[in-house]
Order: structure tokens, then C-alpha cells, then sequence
């Protein structure tokens, strides 16, 4: 490198008579390939797939498992059949995928849009930033966030209260919502905006979108249907994880694992499939309801019998299913803002909810989110035609046991909804932590408890003396959820 340099001063020494040659020398030890720094623009692309990566994790099979939507087979996964086996060593990767590659990173863009003066981009990288964290602390409960410090000084923040996290998620995405509404600055750059290319209008209905839902984590139920009803009202706007089909490069990482990384290890084999299943006893269809369509995509017998996850994609063949190698993952759609809106008018009015649902029943009876180009799936039948007040009163097609009011009948069709509808999403778990299970969902037999929440991480343990002690455990509901 030394020899380079002296080659080159003498050159220019030569010919200073007809140019400055300044620019050849100043970074000529710089090595091109050792980036020390970004812009907002390029960090951003690489926050949306850190986040992207985070919320379609494995946590996500796990939580699968416990919330009987799917069966440990093999090894270690048979194991995951009893939440209580889970250790606290499982989590370090999902942990820091969650700190150090999304929201570090999304609030380095934040602090560099607003130095390059681009007010759109840094609302836009604060709605992943909220999204990210909001997924955190509804896991994990009590974390770090206010004393994180994207220099790097502070290695041991201390854990805030899930309450105050929630509160100040809900301020981050205020202030994305003045940002993106801004007129000022080059924008949000469509070609590193892979979901909404650039379209701030979009960003801004996914920040409403996830304002209701962490209102409806924390029971603010008012407040969840204002930002609803600003959230995304279309299903061509669904935030959603998008893949490809090259191999331990963009894959669906449900397709990786079930059909590359560890083909025996997770079925299908659950309560989830049976609900579906129309020869099933535990079918929860009915004359108003044809589940066929939805439960062809999502389970099938390609790999385990009676039940296994429907794989079938551009890379295996088939119709793409719900965990095809190029299926895309729902984060945050138009279906989950009609069904917040129809679980908060069901707990003020029977009929008011009732009609909401119906709402979204609609949707469903178009095809919306079976398949994944929202049309049904590979001809198969599905009906969702509208309920009446008579189905949930006492010995209707929704409370046949006649044991619950028309009103409770009611939520609990909602969640069970929700417990199909978030399936390989983190809200299903939510739901059953904050409804205590309204859904009447039945986890395997035989486990104490019922999971709740995450546990802290072995790499945070060992590292963090803030992180709360005594530890709690995987059946300790987090502090929302008391």
C-alpha cells in the first residue's frame, strides 16, 4: 500500500500544471469493502428485513406448538410439546435479532433522516422501530428501552415497565404519523421500500394500524377502534413478510425448516388442523360456515399424517400453501383492524358486534386471506355467510351448549377466529394471554400451566443485572396481562 501511495504523489507531482490530483490519494487507504458508515436510505432496506426476520422467527414455530397449532416430532422439538421444557438459551437469537439488528438499527435511520433532513423516511423507520419493540415488550413484558444507547456505552440499560413502554410506543408512533405526513425532504425511497415502494399514505395507515393494536394489548378499547378505523382498509395494503426462493438466502423460514433445515422435526398434527378439518369431530364449521378452502391451505398430508403444514410453493410445486417457499407471512393486515373493531363493539353492544363481524365474515366469504392471492385456495369450497342474533343465543349454531350469553358467544367466535387467523404470527399468543383464553383453545394435556410469555434470554441473564429477578417463568403472565 505504501509503494501505491509514493507511485501515485510522484504522478501527481507531474502533472499538477493541469489538474488537482486530491481525489486519487485522499482515501487511498480506506478499504472499499469495510463500510464504517451508511445513509438512512440504505440502512433502511436492511431495518425492514431485520424486522421482517424477527417477527417470522423460530420463536414463531414454538409458540405454534404450544398453542396446539402444530406437533414437535423429533429431538429437541418433542420436547417443545411441553412449554415448560423451553430453556432461556432459546430465545437469545430472537432476542437479539429484536435489539441489535431492528431496533438499534431503526433508530440509527431515525437519528439519520433527521440529520439529512427527510422527515418521511424517519417516520417511516419509527413505525418499525414501534412495531419491533411493541412485539418485545408484549412477549417479554418488562424491558429494556428508554436507557438504550445506539453508541454503545450503556451495555446494561435498565428494564422499563410494560405499561410505560406501551405509553411511549404509542408517542413514537404519533410522532411517525407528523413525520409522514410531512411535505418536506426526498421522501421514502420507493426502490428500498420493499412493501409499500415508497408510498407514505401506506406507512401512515400502518401506523394507525399498529396503534390500535397495542391499544387492544392494554385494554384501551375506545382508543383501539379510532386508530383501526385509520389503519389499513384494503387488503392490497397488508403489511406482509415477502420471500423468494433461493435457499438460506430469502425463503419463507417456515418453508427452510420444515422442508430443508429439519424435515421431521414439526406436523401439523394439532387442535388448529382439527377445528379445520371438515371430518373432524372438533369441526368448527357448520351450515353457515365451510372451513374447507382454509384448512387445504394451511395443512395437508404431504410430509406427516394425519395432519402436516401445507409447504406446497414455487420451489417444492403445488399451489402455494400457507408455508410455501415463497408464501408470503401477514405482520399486520386489513382483516386484524376488522377484527379489533369487531371485538370492541361486541364488548359495548351484542348487535352492533355482531354486525361488525359480519363485516368481516364478507371478506372471508371473497376469499381474503385464504390463498395467497386472497381468492380461496385451489378450488376448494369456503363459505362465510352472515350470523344472526339466533345463532348465539342458547342452543344456536354458536352456543350450542347454551352455557354462555349471546354476548360471550360472540367473543369467543371472534378469538377462535383470531386463533386461525394469526396462526405463524406472535398475536395469536398475545390473545391467549390477554383473553385468558376466550377462545377456548385446548392445549396438549398433561403440562403445568399455560404459556404466557418468553423467558428472559441466557445472553441477557449473564450480561444485564437490571434484567428482573426472580425470573419468571414461562406460565407468569406479563404484567398487562394480570
Amino acid at each position: 500500500m505504501k509503494n501505491i501511495f509514493l507511485k501515485t504523489a510522484s504522478l501527481c507531482l507531474l502533472i499538477t500544471t493541469i489538474f488537482s490530483c486530491t481525489d486519487y490519494v485522499d482515501n487511498i487507504n480506506v478499504d472499499p469493502d469495510n463500510l464504517s458508515d451508511s445513509d438512512a436510505s440504505n440502512l433502511f432496506q436492511g431495518v425492514l428485513l431485520a424486522n421482517q426476520f424477527f417477527q417470522t422467527s423460530s420463536s414463531t414455530r414454538e409458540v405454534m406448538i404450544w398453542l396446539n397449532q402444530a406437533k414437535g416430532e423429533n429431538r429437541q422439538y418433542i420436547a417443545l410439546n411441553n412449554w415448560n421444557n423451553t430453556t432461556a438459551s432459546a430465545f437469545d437469537d430472537t432476542w437479539n435479532n429484536a435489539y441489535v439488528n431492528c431496533i438499534t438499527q431503526a433508530k440509527i435511520t431515525v437519528a439519520k433522516a433527521d440529520k439529512e433532513l427527510n422527515p418521511k423516511l424517519k417516520g417511516a423507520a419509527q413505525v418499525i422501530e414501534a412495531h419491533c419493540i411493541g412485539t418485545v415488550t408484549a412477549l417479554w413484558g418488562d424491558v429494556p428501552y428508554s436507557e438504550l444507547d445506539i453508541t454503545g456505552n450503556n451495555l446494561t440499560p435498565k428494564y422499563d415497565s410494560q405499561a410505560a413502554i406501551y405509553s411511549s410506543i404509542q408517542t413514537l408512533l404519533d410522532n411517525a404519523i407528523n413525520n409522514l405526513s410531512s411535505n418536506k425532504g426526498k421522501g421514502i425511497p420507493s426502490t428500498k421500500d420493499i412493501y409499500y415502494a415508497g408510498d407514505a399514505s401506506k406507512w401512515l395507515q400502518l401506523a394507525y394500524s399498529l396503534k390500535a393494536r397495542y391499544y387492544i394489548h392494554v385494554k384501551d378499547y375506545t382508543k383501539a377502534k379510532a386508530n383501526a378505523l385509520l389503519g389499513i382498509n384494503s387488503a392490497d395494503d397488508d403489511f406482509k413478510a415477502l420471500f423468494g426462493n433461493s435457499y438460506a438466502q430469502n425463503f419463507n423460514p417456515f418453508y427452510s425448516f420444515l422442508v430443508y433445515d429439519r424435515d421431521d422435526y414439526m406436523s401439523g398434527d394439532s387442535y388448529a388442523a382439527r377445528i379445520l378439518d371438515p371430518s373432524s369431530s372438533l369441526y368448527r364449521g357448520n351450515v353457515k360456515t365451510d372451513e374447507s378452502a382454509r384448512y387445504a391451505f394451511t395443512y395437508n398430508q404431504e410430509y406427516f399424517a394425519p395432519y402436516g403444514l401445507n409447504i406446497y410453493g414455487s420451489d417444492y410445486g403445488g399451489t402455494n400453501g400457507k408455508f410455501g417457499s415463497d408464501s408470503p407471512l401477514p405482520m399486520i393486515t386489513y382483516g386484524e383492524m376488522q377484527l379489533i373493531i369487531a371485538e370492541v363493539d361486541t364488548r359495548s353492544s351484542f348487535t352492533a358486534g355482531l354486525a361488525s363481524y359480519n363485516n368481516y365474515r364478507a371478506l372471508l366469504n371473497a376469499g381474503y386471506s385464504i390463498g395467497i392471492a386472497n381468492g380461496g385456495y385451489d378450488g376448494e369450497g369456503l363459505t362465510y355467510a352472515a350470523y344472526t342474533a339466533l345463532d348465539f343465543a342458547p342452543t344456536g349454531i354458536e352456543n350450542a351448549s347454551g352455557s354462555l350469553t349471546d354476548q360471550n358467544a360472540l367473543l369467543r367466535e371472534i378469538f377462535q377466529e383470531r386463533y386461525i387467523y394469526f396462526m405463524a404470527n406472535y398475536e395469536s399468543y398475545n390473545d391467549f394471554g390477554r383473553s385468558n383464553n376466550l377462545a377456548q383453545i385446548q392445549l396438549k394435556t398433561g403440562n403445568t400451566g399455560t404459556p404466557e410469555r418468553f423467558l428472559y434470554p441466557q445472553v441477557e441473564v449473564n450480561a444485564n443485572p437490571n434484567t428482573p429477578k426472580p425470573l419468571p417463568s414461562i406460565i407468569t403472565k406479563t404484567p398487562v396481562h394480570n
